[in-house]
């Protein structure tokens, strides 16, 4: 490849790293947004794998020789602000639970929406699946002895009490030990939905499509024995986030494997670094969502209230976590 060849090739990416040291030298790094020093480092790396090859393969000529000074320029620039020391933020967690957990969310949504569509559309298939043939639940739900006799036990109790003259139901919604065990799972889930993105992903995929044939086929159990709406009054208040943490972990999992699979320009060894550092920053978030789902667990999930009121509380959850995972921070004034 001849040296205008290898710049036409590279040259917005060059174009905008040098835009972005620019702007961090002017108005100093801490006027960059999240997005913007994600991109910066990924371009940082890339301009220095260019100035690689370049030395490589092009300093023989006039041309490359200056383009590997000029390369060789920008990357001394952009190492400068890259691997900087961050001034003192006491209040720098804070701000990253405001929005830098949320920034990398919003940057890797491909990943998230891909764990989602591994996640509910074999729910959705498992629980069509059991509705249709009520034999096939014992194939897809582990343990399904123990778990149908439950649901048949608990279906066909209820009790009425005088709160707002409602009818209130006694057995799941009264049952720690169940919301614990079903907590238990989805934790266990989401470690391993993110550590299996070293397998390619394949892992990953097989713990998201084997936690929605669960989810689905549970659902389809409930259905069968009339108390699905027992059953999601137990599941949703605190299990609206815990399956979004599920969908994130995932996600941050297929970072990881996207990087092993497809580096683009970069070397893979500094792929895994960028994909690692930000599905770290993606984990970290779902720790704080997990929090806050056993609290929801602990102390919501087992009152004796009316089914709709939780399902009520666990929309306002989803609500909540949207909002969350859109905040943005104001943009720096110069």
């Amino acid at each position: 490849m001849k040296a205008e060849q290898f710049v036409a090739a590279h040259r917005a990416g060059w174009q905008r790293l040098n835009q972005l040291v620019d702007k961090a030298q002017r108005e100093r790094l801490a006027s960059l947004s999240d997005d913007e020093l994600h991109e910066m480092g990924t371009l940082y790396r890339r301009a220095s794998s260019d100035l690689a090859r370049a030395q490589t393969r092009l300093a023989g000529t006039i041309a490359g020789r200056d383009l590997v000074r000029s390369l060789n320029d920008l990357v001394l620039r952009a190492h400068t602000q890259v691997y900087s020391a961050p001034q003192p933020q006491p209040f720098r967690i804070w701000r990253f639970l405001l929005f830098g957990f949320s920034a990398a969310v919003r940057r890797q949504w491909r990943a998230v929406g891909l764990a989602a569509f591994l996640t509910y559309v074999p729910a959705l298939l498992a629980y069509g699946a059991v509705i249709v043939n009520p034999d096939l639940a014992p194939m897809l739900i582990p343990n399904s002895e123990q778990v149908i006799s439950e649901v048949k036990t608990r279906a066909t109790k209820k009790l009425t009490t005088g709160w707002g003259g409602n009818t209130h139901y006694e057995g799941l919604a009264a049952s720690p030990e169940v919301s614990s065990q079903i907590m238990k799972n989805n934790i266990l889930v989401t470690i391993r939905a993110a550590a299996f993105g070293v397998t390619m992903g394949i892992g990953t995929a097989f713990v998201l499509v084997f936690n929605g044939v669960m989810l689905g086929a549970l659902s389809g159990v409930a259905t069968n024995f009339d108390t699905d709406l027992l059953f999601w009054a137990v599941i949703l208040p605190h299990g609206v986030i815990e399956l979004s943490a599920i969908c994130l972990a995932g996600g941050a999992g297929f970072v990881i494997a996207r990087a092993l699979f497809a580096p683009g320009n970069l070397p893979r060894s500094d792929a895994l670094k960028i994909a690692g550092a930000e599905a770290m920053k993606i984990l970290v978030g779902v720790a704080l969502l997990l929090v806050v789902a056993g609290t929801i667990e602990g102390f919501i999930t087992p009152l004796p209230l009316p089914p709709m009121l939780k399902i009520g509380f666990a929309l306002l959850t989803g609500i909540g976590l949207l909002l969350y995972l859109s905040l943005k921070p104001r943009p720096a004034t110069a």
